[in-house]
């Protein structure tokens, strides 16, 4: 049993080696009779060598490039002649081979969403001196690169041309071809392509069309990209460009040439954008000062009847002594101050504080970054007034309120000029409770600094106009000896209150990514309007 199993291995290993060879020998048999200009025979040859050996790919993408040629000219062969005394030939349906299993899988795996193709070709430069028609130019140059070429069904051989190139790369070769022969290619796998005609309606017919998706950073507004994307399309004078706004994303379509040139424009602009740090540092100082000198007394008198008219008791007033005048029913007398209600004062009180505050923003150039050192402060911006006292159930309306930001608001735009030099557009805002209030709405005390400065990185800049005083002065005393030059002060108290707050901000730009003036990016090539860059 073993034996049987054995020599069963065997013989399919043996039927499967004759099957590659008799593929290999009927591809070239194939490659034989296109080269003569025999399509439908080429044709049928590849066809079977795909079916003998389906997993050398080779064979039926070069079946599938003259299959389109083969199906035309066999609707209009004649038929050959039937040798004297035997049956007719069998006639060959050419869908039969390409519907096969290894047909269909083939086919289902060409439906399914690929990248485009490129060839892989020897990286050896070459140099060519070839005189030959177009067809043989092809060949012997895509030989050299251990590539191979298949051509379209209507492609002219032409008359013989001159190629001469020196020290050439697969790709220079090929694009120089491509002008001299007013043609273009079509990779259809990694060693082989196919060569169509340069017109209109090939370009429309073969030239394979892809869709790509870009993400957008999240720095960059959609308004910037909207604008970029249309300076894109037309550059390229295409019309198949899309932004999705939702999700962030730019979808391009086209050919693949087109697409090429339009994903490596948009993610130079998109991606090139240099990035700045800034480092901030807010210096808030406040300072208060309170001094009171001078003299507390009583500044008032009393006159007091003593004469008892009327059984009438006169009012002390808090005062123990008087000074009188008059006498019996007349008596008067003035109250005279007590030397405990006179006091000489002198007090002064000062207070400063100092915050700093430190932070990083990180922006790209042109996009504004905002930072905001405080808080959220609910205040009430309305009331309800009415009567709320009448029969039945009242409904009083809550206040509505509104939410400020209170401390320091920045907002800071860097336009960066080189790898040397930025100009920051500065808006500074900083906003603090007064103290005081309006019908129970507090007062906000709101100063503001906007401005422009241009300086170099690793610079400081210093915005210091958020600045603010106040001075009171108050004096009470006796009326006309308060007012008296130099010795005014022993009869009044004098009153002094001044404040200064003062916000101090230090801004440092830092450049974390060189702008495109500094970069050496690489050359795009774009072709004509007509004649876009092949994909290789």
């Amino acid at each position: 049993m073993g034996v049987s199993r054995v020599a069963v291995c065997l013989l399919l290993g043996a039927w499967l080696l004759g099957g590659a060879d008799r593929a290999s020998e009927l591809y070239k048999q194939g490659r034989a009779a296109e080269r003569e200009g025999d399509v439908v025979r080429a044709y049928l040859l590849y066809a079977q060598a795909a079916a003998l050996d389906p997993d050398n790919r080779m064979y039926w993408l070069r079946s599938q490039a003259l299959r389109t040629q083969a199906t035309l000219k066999a609707k209009i062969a004649p038929e050959p002649a039937l040798p004297s005394g035997g049956p007719p030939p069998a006639k060959l349906d050419p869908d039969l081979l390409v519907t096969g299993p290894e047909g269909r899988q083939f086919l289902e795996e060409s439906r399914q969403p690929l990248p485009p193709v490129e060839l892989v070709a020897s990286p050896a430069r070459k140099t060519f001196d070839i005189r030959k028609n177009l067809k043989g130019l092809w060949e012997e140059v895509t030989a050299a690169y251990g590539l191979d070429v298949v051509f379209d069904g209507d492609y002219d051989a032409g008359q013989p041309l001159r190629f001469r190139m020196e020290d050439a790369g697969y790709r220079d070769a090929l694009h120089a071809l491509e002008a001299v022969t007013s043609s273009f290619i079509v990779p259809l796998s990694e060693r082989l392509f196919l060569v169509v005609k340069d017109t209109q309606a090939k370009r429309r017919d073969a030239a394979p069309t892809v869709t790509v998706v870009l993400p957008v950073p999240e720095p960059v507004a959609l308004q910037e990209v909207t604008e970029m994307t249309q300076a894109v399309r037309q550059a390229l004078d295409s019309q198949k460009f899309f932004v999705d706004s939702q999700r962030r994303l730019v979808v391009l379509r086209d050919q693949v040439g087109k697409v090429q040139v339009a994903r490596r424009l948009v993610e130079q602009l998109l991606y090139h954008r240099p990035e700045v740090t800034i480092e901030v540092e807010a210096l808030t100082a406040a300072k208060h000062r309170t001094l009171t000198i001078g003299a507390i007394m009583q500044t008032s008198t009393l006159i007091a009847y003593f004469g008892g008219a009327f059984f009438s008791k006169p009012s002390l007033g808090g005062f123990t002594k008087f000074l009188t005048f008059g006498g019996g029913k007349t008596l008067f007398g003035i109250g005279i101050l007590d030397p405990a209600f006179y006091q000489l004062i002198a007090t002064e009180s000062k207070s400063e504080g100092r915050t700093l505050i430190r932070g990083t923003v990180r922006s790209v150039d042109g996009q504004q970054a905002t930072l905001l050192v405080g808080e959220r402060y609910p205040i009430q911006t309305g009331a309800y007034i009415g009567d709320v006292t009448g029969p039945g159930k009242v409904y009083t309306p809550p206040p509505p309120i509104t939410f400020e930001d209170l401390g320091v608001s920045l907002k800071l735009k860097p336009r960066v000029h080189n790898a040397r030099e930025v100009t920051l557009e500065i808006d500074a805002e900083f906003k603090l409770l007064t103290g005081q209030s309006v019908n129970d709405i507090p007062v906000l005390s709101n100063r503001k600094v906007q401005g422009t400065v241009r300086l170099k990185f690793g610079e400081y800049a210093v915005v210091s106009g958020l600045m603010g005083a106040q001075e009171a002065r108050s004096i009470s005393g006796l009326a006309g000896l308060s007012t008296l030059p130099h010795i005014g002060a022993l009869f009044s108290k004098r009153d002094s209150t001044k404040e200064n707050q003062e916000l101090m901000l230090l801004l440092r730009p830092t450049l974390l990514s060189l702008p495109p003036s500094e970069l050496a990016l690489p050359a795009i090539r774009a072709g004509t309007e007509t004649r876009p860059p092949t994909a290789m």
